[in-house]
């Protein structure tokens, strides 16, 4: 693993990657919509308490937080395991939706998915079966099925150490990508993907990596992804025809700039290669000023001397 240059690209990119990780104050909006939630759950039921799981606790959600989906478990006593799933989730659904009636749960879905300002929580009933393993709604049939919370987390730490700390960064990169292209992906396929496709490479800086990624990617998209937590939960992936073609065709095309881009650096046309970049991530990678302000806060840079830097970058 050998991530840092000190190039214009590669500071481009770490600053790309550090503008996609959550702020604290992004991380405190998020529990605050949970805390919301759980006081108004609290004015109606007894005993339960809920559980952020999913891109939060892996830390793979991206900034900014328009967009992405909160995933939730409200757990109650493991005294409702002696009722139907289907009848404690439309309970559930029917007292969120009396006090946030734009929450809608999609076709065939024992999940609610709730609006709450710039984010969605996505809301499953559940009991505890163990330290990290709950028991939730299956998606097929009108049963308990058991889920463990830690599986895909433990997966992503081991990947993540093997990769030096950096497949965060990819993950979250990717998904600014799938943002900017559309949103074509599942972000928890997405995810999946990424680390099925880097198995057996090693991250040496991002714009190699990125370009790996589209090219293998491109024959994966036809497979369906295993949730690492239960064979039981299928992960949303590219089920209709035309979003398949649309992402291979996507993937194809992001390979070709990325491989213009990597060219262009390599014979030194830098101006050229940030441009391609650009056009791969559009309205999301940085901009010249972006970069020279960047570089004028990590030299510890103020005042009239950090003006110049910026006139100087812009050049």
């Amino acid at each position: 693993m050998t991530i840092p240059e000190q190039t214009p690209i590669g500071d481009a990119f770490a600053l790309l990657a550090k503008n996609t990780d959550l702020s604290l104050e992004e991380y405190t909006r998020i529990t605050r919509g949970q805390a919301e939630i759980e006081a108004f759950l609290r004015q109606h039921l007894p005993t339960f308490s809920t559980v952020l799981y999913g891109a939060f606790s892996r830390k793979t959600m991206v900034s900014p937080l328009a967009g992405n989906i909160v995933d939730m478990l409200v757990v109650f006593k493991d005294d409702i395991r002696h009722q139907l799933p289907s009848k404690v989730f439309t309970e559930l659904k029917d007292l969120l939706q009396s006090q946030y009636p734009e929450a809608r749960a999609p076709e065939f879905s024992q999940s609610l998915l709730l609006p709450l300002g710039e984010l969605q929580y996505k809301i499953k009933p559940a009991f505890a079966a163990g330290q990290h393993n709950y028991m939730l709604p299956s998606e097929k049939f009108n049963e308990w099925v058991e889920y463990d919370l830690n599986a895909s987390k433990r997966l992503f730490e081991q990947e993540n150490i093997r990769h030096g700390g950096e497949l965060a960064s990819i993950i979250r990169i990717i998904k600014t990508w799938n943002r900017a292209s559309g949103h074509l992906f599942n972000g928890y396929y997405l995810e999946l993907l990424v680390i099925d496709v880097l198995a057996d490479y090693e991250i040496d800086n991002y714009q190699r990596t990125l370009r790996h990624i589209f090219a293998a990617a491109s024959s994966e998209v036809v497979f369906q992804k295993e949730d690492p937590a239960s064979l039981e939960f299928e992960v949303d992936g590219l089920n209709d025809i035309s979003d398949l073609i649309g992402a291979i065709k996507l993937l194809k095309k992001s390979w070709l700039l990325a491989n213009t881009a990597m060219i262009n650096e390599e014979e030194g046309r830098i101006r050229q290669a940030l441009d391609d970049w650009r056009e791969l991530f559009p309205g999301v990678f940085p901009s010249d000023v972006d970069m020279a302000v960047g570089q004028a806060r990590k030299a510890g840079v103020k005042g009239a001397e950090a003006l110049r830097m910026l006139q100087t970058g812009l050049k």
